[in-house]
């Protein structure tokens, strides 16, 4: 059998539509399993105006229930032979008659038991009420009420359809009762279509102009504003979030090409682009030089007077340009150093001054930080004097989302250099875990230095994130921090930038605590987690490898190494054995080295002579690994290496697992002779200490 559930919505916001889709597959399949109602798949539907799925194999009727279910102890079951009320009750809840209970051992005693046997309800008698359950339960992070105190849901409820084959389902829900007819396009085919059988879902849907099938939306979404774009020879660009947010704003998408006056083309790429792309949802189009054209595309959700939709696209888009030009030209009015002057009077948190003692701070630490890195301290200092000056000026203060980018246009108009504007750009990069990385070096360490002093500053505010709780942002700060330095590949630990923005504060007359500091660490660390963990990489690894890496990016390479090692089953045996060794090597005194001519045994001079070559392995394991796996985004899909490029050094590591097998099971290492001990608990000692160089193996070896 087939079945049609759809629920017909005011407009939904854009934001829900996948998501409401994803949730709606996964609440049906799980409350069919539940019910045992078997079925073969599910297909979703979702627009701005509906959600719906159709399941397809659908049993006629639930599967047999047969099942032991446990009830009370038997001695609070049954006194002096008759049965207590409580084995009354459970009798009933369970269905059977008091005789048919029966008494079994268990680890905590004897316990009362009932086989209780279900026959299957037809699906029609069950569907009901499990779809009215559906379609109450669908989760969202923002709900409403409406009418008569009915919902919540995440927009009022209109129609519902439910279907059993061509069999209308009786399914109440939010004041309403399932039919078979749903509500064709708002505008091009307000009328009701009834729908015949589930199988006609897709072609009733057609005939009332809407497009179900998201995917499918998305491509015409695709076709019709490309097309359109190459019969004037342009491109369209269209960003991957805009594309899926038009795509759930529309059920009939129909591109509409508008123009703007080339004057506009003063202005920056990136102003003409964050104005059509965050302000007005239209696609920018480019011309094959590389510049923006004069043109734009709108996604509109009528086909009809198409020409005064283009009027009134046009005509909002002149306003927001005109705008934009106005700040344009009043911002390059005045240099960049008096408009960082301006952050005199922003406000970055109460309590953490002001946006230009943060600019400040953010300066000092970065030169502080620079040595370390490729980046030129000279041009650091020039960049840090003007840093975060943009968000002074009207450009960035109406359009946010262009910080950086109008710092490197304002000081490229005003003759800077390039290197110097790009490292401007930068510094507020990236955004969290997503969005682009710094391109130069001083703008990376501007971005570090101003990450770590977000952190630090709320750290020592105690405005610690709590829960999914995160007002200031600060996961996002930390996934940016380490993002920069895992992809930068700078030698700095975190310890060590963290101490430069603490510095930093100092200077200010800011006491910061080496707790907050610590904990600000850890909290940057454990971001990392998050990303390498997301990204494929083993928890255990990650965690082994943070135990000997000092930088971000030598934890990254280790983790990755101990995944080859974690995969190979030639190592399973040698991270047990790095245990047992690390756990004697602790009664090793300070002085604890093997001497040679004390080495009796045959496994300890065996032992004694692999040491140097398992010390050259592991370090032949990590050039080899930076080699093949430079820098990279921690964010980002992990590098691709196939593993026989490692095979050599692999093998020369595994060859010692037999050598310290036989030492570990033959040689009494715990002799009374003090020489001897500390001499063989210097050879584990050397050993832990070689493999310890990849990372904390006992993570691994549990």
């Amino acid at each position: 059998m087939k079945l049609l559930l759809e629920i017909g919505t005011e407009e939904l916001p854009s934001w829900y539509v996948a998501e409401g889709e994803a949730a709606l597959r996964k609440r049906l399949a799980d409350r069919l399993i539940e019910a045992r109602i078997a079925f073969e798949a599910i297909e979703t539907f979702a627009t701005p105006r509906r959600l719906a799925a159709r399941v397809s194999g659908l049993a006629e009727a639930q599967s047999r229930l047969v099942e032991e279910r446990r009830g009370p102890p038997a001695a609070a079951a049954f006194k002096d032979g008759k049965p207590t009320p409580a084995a009354i009750g459970f009798a009933k809840s369970a269905g059977v008659p008091l005789e048919a209970l029966y008494v079994k051992e268990t680890d905590r005693g004897p316990y009362v038991y009932a086989r209780v046997e279900e026959e299957g309800r037809p699906s029609r008698e069950v569907l009901p009420g499990l779809l009215a359950a559906v379609i109450t339960g669908l989760p969202a992070e923002r709900k409403m009420r409406w009418g008569e105190g009915e919902g919540p849901f995440v927009r009022p409820v209109r129609w519902l359809v439910a279907l059993l084959e061509a069999e209308v389902l009786p399914v109440a829900a939010f004041g309403l009762v399932a039919g078979n007819e749903t509500r064709g396009h708002r505008l091009l085919a307000p009328g009701r279509f009834k729908i015949p059988h589930p199988d006609a879902y897709e072609d009733v849907m057609i005939r009332a102009k809407v497009a179900p099938v998201r995917p499918q939306r998305r491509e015409r979404v695709v076709f019709e504003a490309g097309t359109l774009a190459a019969s004037e020879g342009f491109e369209a660009v269209m960003p991957e979030d805009l594309l899926e947010e038009v795509t759930d704003l529309v059920e009939w998408p129909v591109a509409v090409m508008g123009a703007f006056d080339e004057g506009y083309l003063e202005l920056p790429d990136e102003v003409l682009a964050t104005v059509m792309i965050h302000h007005q949802r239209f696609f920018p189009v480019r011309q094959p030089g590389g510049r923006l054209a004069p043109r734009f595309i709108g996604i509109s959700n009528n086909e009809e007077g198409l020409e005064t939709i283009r009027e009134g696209y046009q005509g909002v888009l002149k306003g927001r340009l005109d705008d934009a030009v106005f700040f344009w030209r009043a911002d390059r009015k005045k240099p960049l150093k008096v408009h960082r002057e301006g952050l005199k009077g922003m406000v970055f948190a109460k309590g953490l001054g002001t946006m230009w003692d943060k600019a400040e701070r953010v300066a000092k630490a970065a030169l502080l930080l620079a040595p370390e890195t490729p980046a030129d301290p000279a041009l650091v200092e020039e960049a840090g004097a003007l840093v975060f000056a943009d968000l002074a000026t009207q450009m960035v203060y109406e359009f946010p989302e262009l910080e950086g980018t109008m710092a490197k246009r304002y000081a490229l108009a005003e003759g800077y250099p390039e290197p110097l504007a790009q490292a401007l750009e930068d510094a507020p990069r990236p955004e969290g875990a997503s969005g682009p990385l710094p391109l130069t070096h001083e703008g990376a360490v501007l971005s570090v230095a101003d990450k770590a002093d977000t952190l630090l500053g709320f750290f020592h505010l105690g405005k610690r994130p709590k829960g999914s709780a995160d007002p200031f942002g600060l996961r996002r700060a930390a996934f940016a921090l380490v993002r920069v330095l895992g992809a930068k590949g700078y030698p700095l630990s975190l310890s060590e930038v963290f101490e430069a923005a603490s510095r930093a504060y100092r200077e200010e007359d800011y006491v910061i605590a080496a707790k907050d500091r610590e904990d600000a660490e850890s909290f940057a660390w454990e971001r990392l987690e998050n990303l390498l963990v997301a990204a494929g990489l083993p928890v255990q690894s990650v965690r082994a490898a943070r135990a000997s890496g000092k930088s971000v990016y030598e934890v990254m390479l280790r983790a990755y190494l101990l995944r080859l090692l974690m995969y190979d089953p030639r190592f399973t045996d040698l991270f047990l054995l790095y245990k047992r060794a690390a756990n004697l090597a602790r009664e090793a005194g300070p002085e604890a080295t093997p001497e040679e001519a004390l080495l009796a045994e045959p496994e300890e001079r065996a032992l004694f002579a692999a040491l140097p070559g398992l010390q050259a392995a592991v370090e032949r394991l990590l050039e080899l690994g930076a080699t093949l796996l430079p820098p990279w985004d921690p964010a980002g899909p992990l590098p691709k290496v196939p593993p026989d490029r490692f095979a050599e050094v692999l093998s020369q590591l595994a060859a010692f697992k037999d050598t310290l097998d036989a030492f570990l099971d033959r040689v009494l290492v715990m002799v009374e002779d003090e020489r001897l001990r500390q001499s063989r608990l210097g050879l584990l000692k050397g050993v832990r200490d070689a493999l310890k160089h990849l990372g904390a193996l006992e993570e691994i070896g549990g």
